[in-house]
């Protein structure tokens, strides 16, 4: 909720500096370093598996039932050749390059990872959400296919990622 708030403030201010998401990765730290001050021991492991269940029954289904049920159809499907080369393509070369690297960072230091590890590893880090990166487009009424290209993207290389774990 403060972010929300301090996040529509920010947008009628005009401020330049400080975007929706640096605020809320600011609060997140600020809210980190609070529970560390704190016995936090005990409220996450309870937060934990209480939200779990929550999250994956109750939240997920609508946010992904939400965003393919608002999607645009037709930049969609005009574009569908370009959203899977760079869903498909990409999210395998970022999770290729991300295991390779977790890799032989595990041979140069202490703790060494195997290859199903570093592949885990890699599909994790692999699927990136370009949230803000869309929100910008929309504020700045950026090109219908190029808004589709990204959005389509996002979607189908989190499926991918889920797989490839």
């Amino acid at each position: 909720m403060i972010s929300i708030s301090v996040g529509h403030f920010l947008k009628k201010s005009g401020h330049k500096y400080l975007q929706e998401a640096g605020l809320t990765t600011l609060l997140g730290v600020a809210a980190g370093g609070y529970l560390n001050l704190m016995n936090w021991h005990v409220y996450v492991s309870d937060l934990t598996t209480d939200f779990t269940g929550l999250f994956l029954i109750l939240l997920l289904p609508p946010i992904i039932f939400e965003a393919g049920y608002n999607i645009k159809k037709k930049p969609f499907f005009k574009n569908i050749g370009a959203i899977c080369a760079y869903a498909f393509v990409g999210t395998f070369l970022a999770i290729f390059s991300s295991a390779l690297m977790f890799y032989l960072t595990g041979l140069i230091t202490t703790p060494h990872f195997t290859w199903q590890e570093a592949f885990a590893f890699g599909s994790l880090i692999s699927a990136t959400d370009p949230v803000s990166v869309l929100a910008i487009f929309k504020e700045m009424d950026a090109d219908q296919n190029l808004h589709a290209i990204v959005f389509g993207e996002s979607i189908l290389n989190d499926a991918i990622a889920i797989v490839m774990y």
